[in-house]
């Protein structure tokens, strides 16, 4: 009776209800082993995070048990990722060093970090988490920047430049961390938010990042004069607008950077944040089109210019909550975070061989933060008591289903695909257990139609359904559990929803999808009416059967065709008229990629892409080809109906 609660009424929207939801055919291959740079695991380590670490105040206190570490960390599965306090919070305990103007004591910071290490070592109970620490470490921009307003320490003393910088911070880590203390450092990002802290007008965008590209030069030197085996990166930008003044914020900021300071970073440093409710209600979104813009613009860019595409660490990511930024805490604000968070780690999924972090902007209780008798609002844990009173034990707040909806997921990423680009999929095998993930970027509803392929000899013996969504304006999870497979699902907006499949039998993979991205040997054109640019995309290898798409990023003013004529080697080939997410009509403009599909069989080795479009105005940021090679034929299929953007 379990199952027919939920297929009667999805029946019923098929049959009555084609005009209220969106219907969406959603494939997925679990004997397809689905690979992206020789990467196909699911990285719990990189992806289900937390923006902390393990040896802060936060876990202890009044909570509503009595080992919260356990609770969140063993009971979610879930990883440490990033510290900003610590290095920060030793320069202020640190004397100058007497023989050296504007340097950090190197006997003192080897004291201080003999003393915290040999600490750590005697609480023998956050030893269990050792293996959960994937941190990143991220001095803030106080105290540590070295231009135009700089701040002297607690102590009084400035430092003398970049150099005494990354000398300090090469030896914070290189004491603190590592050995019998706590787990070893991989990550180093040179500065938190540079460009957000300094840079004013447009006359001054020049040259405050050739300073900020200075600075990360020097500091990333210094750093690696005094440890080994640890990588470096920047510049931590808070909002990479890459489109803004008609991409004067590329050229000025990002492009500039990576020109000056490229060969000396080992990895990108992002934040990426949703903004769904800013100006009494108006919608400013990264996830969908904008993300993968965002990313291919600056991987293109890379690869021509450094001859490399490199990492990346997104820092933070999640939303913004403009409109609810100075209210008490609630459940719906916690979902405009929530739903963010999905949306944009499906994304950083998608990208498993170039993201090496990816940490949702959530720290534990933030009680520094407390002011004005308001809270912050990013918070994992809230008094039980809020938002009546600020008392009680401490309890999680909503966010807390982000990770509960995540929690056993994991295994080898297998083929999927959706008939619209709106609805996100994914899939991972591990033994008997399938995990099918699925985010809707709409605003409305969608019926997905789900085919599970190639499981004919192998009997689906339970699923367990957990949706993520917003009900009477509260997150709520939603979780239940059924004896045999179903063929339709209601995904709500902006909603993600796991599938937890339990056969009788360990699930065979046994073939393979190779995806690789081939960026065209030119890029960033502006668009004139009526003229066909052209792209080449060389070394494009290909096998008896794939898939191709072509990835062209646009940014353009609103009302400008995202349609243009496409012709690839000669042949012309269909503009869909949809792209993922919404249509971006709050920002100042577009900018986004559209994800064409291209017949396999005119893929060459050496490859020609035209590009035509009606109108004039705005650039083509990006070309990318992406192709998939299959070891066998995969059947797709077709959509149900197409709903244009």
């Amino acid at each position: 009776m379990e199952n027919l609660r939920l297929i009667i009424p999805l029946l019923t929207v098929f049959i009555f209800g084609g005009d209220l939801f969106g219907q969406v055919a959603v494939d997925v291959n679990l004997n397809v082993r689905h690979s992206v740079g020789n990467v196909s695991e699911f990285q719990r380590n990189k992806f289900i995070t937390v923006h902390s670490i393990i040896n802060v105040a936060d876990w202890e206190g009044d909570n509503f048990t009595e080992d919260l570490r356990n609770d969140f960390f063993n009971k979610y599965n879930v990883y440490l990722g990033r510290s900003t306090g610590g290095v920060t919070w030793y320069l202020n305990d640190i004397q100058e060093d007497p023989s050296r103007k504007g340097y950090a004591d190197p006997a003192e910071i080897t004291l201080k970090g003999t003393i915290a290490k040999n600490y750590y070592l005697e609480c023998d109970w956050l030893h269990d988490y050792k293996e959960r620490s994937n941190i990143v470490i991220a001095p803030q921009f106080n105290g540590f920047w070295t231009g135009r307003g700089q701040q002297p320490t607690k102590q009084g003393w400035k430092f003398g430049g970049p150099d005494a910088v990354g000398e300090y911070i090469g030896r914070y880590v290189k004491q603190f961390y590592g050995g019998y203390g706590p787990a070893k450092i991989n990550n180093i990002e040179i500065i938190n938010e540079p460009a957000y802290q300094t840079l004013g007008g447009p006359s001054n965008y020049i040259k405050t990042t050739d300073e900020i590209a200075e600075y990360h030069i020097k500091v990333a030197k210094a750093i690696k004069r005094n440890i080994e085996d640890v990588k470096v990166g920047g510049y931590t930008a808070a909002f990479p607008n890459l489109d803004l003044g008609n991409f004067k914020r590329w050229e000025n900021r990002w492009k500039r950077f990576i020109d000056l300071a490229g060969d000396d970073m080992d990895f990108w440093s992002l934040h990426l944040y949703d903004f769904p409710t800013i100006r009494n209600g108006e919608k400013i979104l990264r996830s969908g089109s904008n993300i993968e813009a965002t990313f291919d613009m600056i991987d293109q860019y890379t690869e021509l210019t450094k001859g490399e595409i490199k990492p990346y660490v997104i820092s933070e990511f999640g939303a913004q909550t403009h409109d609810h930024m100075q209210e008490q805490w609630s459940s719906y604000r916690d979902w405009l975070h929530i739903k963010a968070l999905n949306s944009q780690l499906m994304a950083f999924l998608e990208r498993p061989n170039t993201i090496d972090m990816a940490i949702p902007f959530i720290v534990e209780k933030a009680e520094w933060s407390y002011r004005d008798n308001t809270p912050y609002q990013w918070r994992l844990l809230r008094k039980e008591n809020e938002p009546e009173s600020y008392t009680g034990k401490w309890v999680y707040t909503d966010l807390i289903k982000f990770y509960d909806l995540w929690k056993n997921v994991e295994g080898t990423r297998v083929d999927t695909y959706a008939t619209n680009l709106d609805v996100l999929v994914d899939a991972y095998v591990k033994d008997n257990k399938a995990y099918v993930i699925l985010n809707n970027l709409n605003f409305d509803p969608v019926t997905i139609q789900l085919n599970l392929n190639n499981i004919t000899a192998n009997k689906v013996i339970e699923v367990k359904q957990r949706h993520l969504t917003l009900t009477d304006n509260k997150v709520n999870l939603e979780e239940e559990v059924f004896d045999q497979a179903f063929t339709n699902v209601l995904l709500g907006a902006e909603s993600t929803m796991i599938l937890e499949y339990t056969f009788d039998k360990p699930i065979v993979i046994n073939d393979t999808s190779l995806e690789t991205k081939y960026f065209a040997d030119s890029h960033y054109k502006p668009i004139t009416a009526g003229y066909g640019e052209t792209f080449h995309i060389p070394d494009v290898k290909t096998k008896k059967n794939g898939e191709a798409i072509l990835r062209l990023g646009l940014g353009r003013a609103h009302g400008k065709s995202l349609q243009p004529l496409l012709k690839i080697n000669g042949t012309s080939v269909e503009v869909p008229d949809n792209y993922r997410g919404y249509d971006q009509a709050d920002r100042i403009s577009y900018f986004g990629v559209l994800e064409i599909p291209v017949p396999y069989h005119l893929l060459k080795e050496k490859n020609t892409v035209e590009v035509i479009f009606p109108d004039s105005g705005g650039h083509i940021s990006s070309v990318c080809m992406q192709v998939f090679n299959f070891s066998k034929p995969i059947e797709r299929s077709k959509p149900i109906n197409t709903e244009s953007q």
